[in-house]
């Protein structure tokens, strides 16, 4: 029993084929990891739910004469899509959930297989039981075929054929497993590859033939790149119909691609490195119109006699399609950088429309060439079209130069992947030796140039794969040097000759128009450039503004500047802060009481403190009062009874250069005089009344008076008030100002009462006339001693 063959224990109905070397079946991966993300461990596992609380179901399938399940009565039924139809309607009527949704997406994935090839589903679940008992720790045994679901009828027969199949390492699977898809992509080359990576000799015939099949179209790739290398080097353009014919039969062949990109046709493709990379412009009708056909396409059927080829007589559609971009760096194989889709008809856009593409992984410092290819369901349909080389080496851009005194400065941004910016300059005159600048990332200040135009060569550097610096060709700028004024040195403000005016006068602006502005906030430092073309600050409006005199209205506080102006070009000279205050206005002085005068004035605008002097008995004095307390409480000053003169001037702001004051505001009071008067009897029984007015100086006994004023006494009813003013009574007696300076007075009033027709009781009061009348004080005797009854 030792050398017991394959079959020995089934006689030859049960006899297995040899089994599978690879699932052959498209996008095997994908349709792995879909059963793994259900838990399954197998395809057959998908042909009904696990048992509750267990993994993996509990019915037994047989698959070594066809895959079948059990049916009704138990009784085995074929797995074909009239079942799958079934068991997809069963699994409908459990209700819609994640779970139902993946697993109803799994069946239908079976069901295109049995489309596609009636006996594809047990290959895969075939394949799939090999790989899991070759997993086995021990050989594989007929119970670890039970365990996975395999009726105990077939376990000992599956577990012998596993033990005698060849065990696949991960490499020889994955390349089982994608072999299929190497070849329905027409990836010959790559195909190839991976068929030797298989176990020889192949018992699987399925996988034979389709070994067969890709060596036979290797062969024919190869036979036709010798015809198109002879044809080449021979300069016929059949060349390239030749190229296209075996890139379309192996879609991966390097030499092929090479070849279609160096035959291919040139112009009506335009490549443009930027900063998001090397962007592709063609139009939608230029592209396409030599279209081959190969006599050996892909069909990814899968039947007994293998895949086969299938191709189509009547070409693509050149107005709807896509391209397939390829990227050819010098010394390497063209590989696919994308592709692209022209718009579908009937959106309004025209067959002539531009279409674009941008290659964001183009090689930074590489010289690449590129080719569009037109596709056909996916597959080369025609010649391509190839643009001229390009160095990948993207120019900065935003590029701004502006010229200050003496140099330029400029800004720009640097695309991605530059290592650094290299400047180049040249100029003002023809010849000059070109010199470089020092440049930063993102911009240089070239210094010390003289009045001229210049032009920069500006160049961004890449480093390749290997190592090598490439430079951009670069983006030339050209900006001109202008000339620039020169700076006030000294700026000098004086109060000048005529009262509120002011002298000004300086040094340095020789270069341009010397202006005073006002400039609004802090100045800025003397000797700085301003904005070329900027706003400026206007010229001083106030009259007379020049290099002369100039009258700066009251209550102006403002930093005067020298600017000094060439053409668009400005530079800011010295600066002086300018003060001035605006005048007390309305000063008055009024005695209130022996010894105290208030003093009433408008508070100036601006001020925050005003001084007050005075002068008296020879003497001078002098306080300062603050805004709020002259609001809150006046100003009462302390004073003798001699005459004094006032002043009052606000007091500047501390941080300036220049202080004009005003002229200060002027009040004067004379010395205290008094006038008093007594009204007594002219007898002790009469009723007739004597009035005595003597006048003097208050504690200034011996002094001159002053002038005088009218001393006048009125008389009326006294059924009446007392007399307000001179108009309210009957004048009874009046003194000038001379005769009370001559010493006291004293007159006998009654008989002008009488005269004057005012019978007793009648009120008596003195005013004071004429206009030295407020400087002097009138002192009435008691209220009872004016009524005369």
């Amino acid at each position: 029993m030792a050398a017991r063959e394959f079959g020995d224990l089934l006689g030859l109905p049960q006899a297995l084929p040899d089994m599978p070397v690879s699932p052959l079946v498209p996008a095997y991966a994908d349709l792995r990891a879909q059963q793994a993300a259900l838990g399954l461990r197998h395809a057959a596992d998908g042909l009904f739910p696990p048992a509750p609380g267990r993994p993996a179901p509990t019915v037994r399938f047989l698959v070594l004469d066809g895959l079948r399940i059990p049916g009704r009565g138990g009784r085995p039924q074929h797995v074909d899509r009239a079942l799958l139809a079934r068991l997809g309607a069963e699994l409908s009527r459990t209700g819609a959930s994640s779970d139902t949704a993946s697993r109803a997406g799994l069946l239908a994935r079976y069901d295109a297989v049995l489309a596609h090839d009636p006996m594809g589903l047990r290959r895969i679940v075939l394949y799939e039981l090999l790989r899991l008992l070759h997993e086995e720790p021990r050989s594989p045994r007929p119970e670890a075929a039970v365990d996975l679901g395999v009726d105990p009828a077939e376990a000992s027969a599956l577990a012998l054929a596993a033990r005698r199949a060849p065990r696949l390492d991960a490499a020889r699977r994955a390349a089982a497993e994608t072999l299929p898809d190497a070849w329905r992509e027409r990836r010959i080359r790559h195909a190839r590859s991976l068929a030797a990576q298989l176990p020889t000799p192949l018992h699987d015939q399925r996988v034979a033939r389709l070994v067969a099949r890709i060596d036979a179209r290797a062969r024919h790739v190869d036979d036709l790149l010798r015809e198109a290398d002879a044809l080449a080097r021979a300069g016929d353009p059949a060349a390239a119909e030749r190229y296209l014919s075996a890139a379309q039969a192996a879609e991966d062949d390097p030499h092929a691609l090479r070849g279609l990109v160096r035959t291919g046709r040139r112009g009506g493709l335009q490549a443009e490195p930027g900063r998001a990379g090397v962007r592709l412009v063609w139009r939608h009708d230029t592209a396409g119109t030599d279209v081959q056909y190969d006599t050996a396409g892909t069909d990814t059927r899968h039947h007994t006699t293998g895949p086969d080829i299938r191709h189509d007589t009547t070409g693509p559609d050149i107005r709807n399609r896509k391209w397939r971009i390829l990227r050819h760096t010098a010394g390497h194989a063209p590989v696919p950088a994308g592709e692209a889709e022209a718009p579908p008809p009937g959106d309004g856009t025209n067959s002539a429309a531009v279409l674009t593409f941008t290659d964001t992984a183009a090689p930074l410092g590489e010289r690449v060439r590129y080719a569009v290819l037109p596709l056909d369901s996916g597959r080369i349909a025609g010649l391509p079209l190839v643009c001229a080389d390009v160095l990948v080496a993207p120019e900065a851009d935003d590029i701004a130069l502006i010229d200050a005194r003496a140099r330029v400065d400029a800004t720009w941004r640097t695309p991605p992947g530059a290592r650094s910016v290299e400047v180049v300059r040249t100029g003002p005159r023809p010849g000059t030796t070109a010199a470089g600048v020092s440049a930063g990332p993102h911009g240089f200040r070239d210094d010390g140039l003289a009045p001229g135009t210049y032009t920069y060569r500006i160049s961004c550097v890449y480093r390749t794969a290997a190592g090598r610096d490439v430079r951009s060709p670069g983006v030339r700028v050209r900006r001109t040097v202008h000339p620039w004024p020169d700076a006030v040195t000294d700026l000098t403000v004086r109060p000048g000759d005529t009262p509120g005016t002011l002298a000004v006068t300086w040094t340095g602006g020789t270069e341009g128009e010397v202006r005073l502005v006002e400039w609004p906030g802090p100045p800025p430092p003397p000797g700085q450039d301003l904005p070329v073309g900027g706003p400026l600050p206007p010229r001083l409006p106030w009259p007379g503004c020049g290099t002369g005199g100039f009258r700066p209205p009251s209550g102006t506080t403002a930093n005067v500047t020298a600017l000094t102006v060439l053409g668009e070009r400005a530079v800011t000279g010295a600066s002086v802060r300018i003060h001035v205050p605006e005048a007390v206005g309305a000063l008055t002085a009024r005695r209130t009481a022996p010894g105290r005068v208030r003093l009433t004035f408008d508070w100036p605008r601006a001020a925050d403190r005003v001084l007050v002097r005075w002068w008296q008995d020879g003497t001078a004095q002098e306080r300062s009062i603050a805004r709020s307390t002259y609001l809150r409480e006046g100003l009462h000053l302390d004073v003798t009874a001699s005459a004094a003169r006032f002043q009052a001037e606000p007091l500047g702001v501390a941080d300036v250069d220049v202080l004009l004051p005003p002229a200060p505001a002027e009040a004067d009071i004379p010395a205290d005089v008094a006038v008093a008067y007594t009204v007594e009897r002219a007898g002790r029984f009469s009723g007739r009344r004597r009035v005595s007015i003597r006048a003097g100086i208050l504690g200034g006994a011996g002094r001159a008076l002053p002038d005088l004023p009218e001393f006048l006494l009125v008389a009326r009813t006294a059924a009446e008030p007392l007399p307000r003013t001179p108009d309210d009574g009957t004048p009874v007696l009046r003194v000038s100002g001379r005769e009370l300076s001559d010493g006291p007075v004293c007159r006998d009033v009654g008989a002008a009462v009488a005269a004057a027709g005012i019978r007793r009781p009648y009120t008596l009061r003195a005013f004071l006339l004429g206009p030295h009348a407020r400087a002097v004080r009138l002192e009435d005797p008691p209220y009872n001693d004016l009524v005369v009854r």
